[in-house]
C-alpha cells in the first residue's frame, strides 16, 4: 500500500473519486462517460451540508472559475479531487 502520508492521501482520494465515477457513470455537464484518470470530483461544503458532483476534466476546466467565484460568494468551501493529478 502506501508508505507516506502523501501516498495514503492520494490512494484514499483516488478511491473516493473511483466510487464517485462508478455512481455517476457520465459527466452531468458534457454527458461524456467518466474515467477515473480524467474525472474531477467537486464537493461544496457549507457547515454540515456537503454536495458532490463528478465532472469530466475538460468540463470542470470550463466551469472552474465560476464555481470558485460562486462558492466564495456563498461562503462555501470547495474541495476538488482531480484524477488528472493523482
Amino acid at each position: 500500500m502506501a508508505d507516506t502520508d502523501e501516498e495514503r492521501e492520494r490512494f484514499v482520494n483516488r478511491e473516493i473519486l473511483r466510487h464517485g465515477v462508478m455512481r455517476a457513470i457520465t459527466c452531468m455537464r458534457s454527458g461524456v462517460v467518466l474515467d477515473v484518470d480524467r474525472a474531477v470530483m467537486v464537493t461544496t461544503v457549507k457547515g454540515d451540508n456537503r454536495s458532490a458532483y463528478v465532472l469530466d476534466g475538460p468540463a470542470f476546466d470550463e466551469v472552474e472559475p465560476e464555481l470558485r467565484a460562486k462558492a466564495a460568494e456563498l461562503s462555501m468551501d470547495l474541495e476538488v479531487i482531480d484524477g488528472r493529478k493523482l
